[in-house]
């Protein structure tokens, strides 16, 4: 089966815009109605128009696991439903799913979300791509393959692209870690896995759990971030001021194995209702 055909499949209970714009993955690009998207050394066009799915550079194993095609998100969903806060968000955004992102990839672009906004990772990450990766392209739509941690990464090039003080953390990250030590991670137990995550500079509480959600498979990863923080407090806490680590605890107990899928559709529903 040859990638470069254009490919279609059949699917249910599945979101592409959803999944894609809700903030989870950055290296995406809408152009003429497709979604064009980096992952890794994969360069990949994808669009949905009712429940079929038309995509072009990728074969159909690639896209089921990439978007998480072969989880019961009814299933799932059902599961986190516990009250009218995060039904509401489930009805809005239903459909949206973990993406199953390359996990040095997803570390990399998670560090660069300290202090910054997804307009800016996106630039980072996009900036990191054209300085170390390679050029392919797809359809006369150019883009760059994203470097491996075989390929170190110098703070000097990082500094140039405009990566700040985060320059220091993914030079760091590429001397330190590679593959093996990140899939090692998926035979640990959640608390472990995010202990030795964290041994890493630059990896806190968010992005930690962040990386373990969004691609180590950990669906009970709970990351807080501001538009998390805001709508917990409002909805769960009264408004009160809550502190990031009593939130975590509180969801993670509360919505249970799948707590990040409840994350995803609150975090999508803050940023909307906050404009963003």
């Amino acid at each position: 089966m040859t990638k470069n055909k254009l490919r279609r499949i059949r699917i249910k209970d599945f979101s592409l815009r959803h999944t894609l714009e809700c903030g989870q993955f950055f290296r995406v690009r809408l152009v003429d109605g497709w979604y064009f998207i980096n992952s890794r050394d994969t360069f990949f066009k994808i669009r949905q128009t009712g429940d079929i799915l038309e995509y072009k550079g990728a074969d159909d194993k690639y896209i089921k696991y990439l978007f998480s095609l072969d989880v019961p998100l009814d299933e799932i969903l059902s599961s986190i439903i516990r009250d009218k806060h995060i039904e509401k968000a489930v009805r809005l955004y239903r459909g949206l799913r973990i993406i199953r992102q390359d996990p040095w990839e997803c570390l990399i672009s998670y560090i660069c979300s300290s202090a910054s906004n997804i307009p800016r990772i996106r630039t980072c990450m996009e900036g990191v791509a054209e300085r170390f990766g390679k050029r392919i392209v797809l359809d006369g739509i150019e883009s760059n393959t994203f470097p491996g941690p075989h390929i170190k990464l110098q703070k000097k090039a990082l500094d140039e692209i405009g990566l700040g003080f985060r320059a220091r953390y993914v030079q760091e990250a590429s001397q330190r870690i590679n593959d093996p030590y990140l899939d090692a991670l998926r035979e640990l137990v959640y608390d472990d896995a995010k202990q030795l995550l964290m041994q890493n500079l630059g990896v806190g509480d968010k992005v930690a759990d962040c990386v373990l959600l969004f691609s180590l498979g950990f669906t009970e990863a709970f990351p807080v971030d501001r538009w998390i923080k805001r709508v917990m407090q409002e909805v769960y806490f009264r408004d009160r001021p809550t502190p990031n680590k009593v939130i975590h605890g509180f969801a993670r107990e509360y919505f249970g194995q799948y707590a990040g899928y409840a994350q995803e559709y609150l975090f999508m529903y803050s940023r909307r209702k906050g404009g963003a």
